[in-house]
């Protein structure tokens, strides 16, 4: 099956640009030449390395911009994305790409996907965060697998 932009979630268009022959730095490109590597990236990893890709990809983000990264989520993230000026290009690429491409609605129900296979949640929904003294202690919920559940709510299905 060939791979069209819209049908791809921004996470996915991310990691279909890394995977292509796009430029290792940020640029201006026409967007129909975007949308040529991004189907190029697409199909070279096929749609299941993608997803999986792209599930890591945002789930990594979510739980970086909450300050949870691991020392070993931090070493796979750079294990599968060892250039981090052309992971940014791509992205920035990406984000241009959803606006003037669109996105499909089944691109969309999916679009906010995150997957971690070590979380620091271990999958519980919720991080403990311990301080010396136990009154201050105290539980988050993960924002990898809050946005999980919130999506399978979403896509109808408990």
């Amino acid at each position: 099956m060939t791979a069209t932009v819209p049908g791809l979630t921004a996470p996915e268009r991310t990691v279909a640009l890394y995977a292509s022959d796009m430029p290792g730095q940020q640029g201006h490109w026409a967007p129909e030449q975007l949308a040529v590597w991004i189907v190029q990236g697409a199909e070279r990893i096929g749609t299941a390395e993608l997803r999986r890709l792209a599930e890591f990809f945002h789930g990594f983000f979510l739980l970086e911009m909450d300050g949870m990264v691991t020392p070993a989520l931090l070493a796979r993230h750079e294990q599968c994305f060892p250039d981090m000026s052309r992971l940014d290009a791509a992205n920035k690429s990406a984000a241009l790409s959803v606006r003037v491409h669109g996105m499909s609605e089944t691109a969309r129900t999916r679009n906010g996907a995150a997957s971690m296979d070590d979380c620091p949640c271990g999958g519980t929904g919720t991080i403990d965060i311990d301080d010396p003294d136990p009154d201050l202690s105290f539980s988050l919920y993960c924002p990898v697998h809050q946005t999980a559940t919130a999506l399978r709510i979403r896509a109808g299905v408990r």
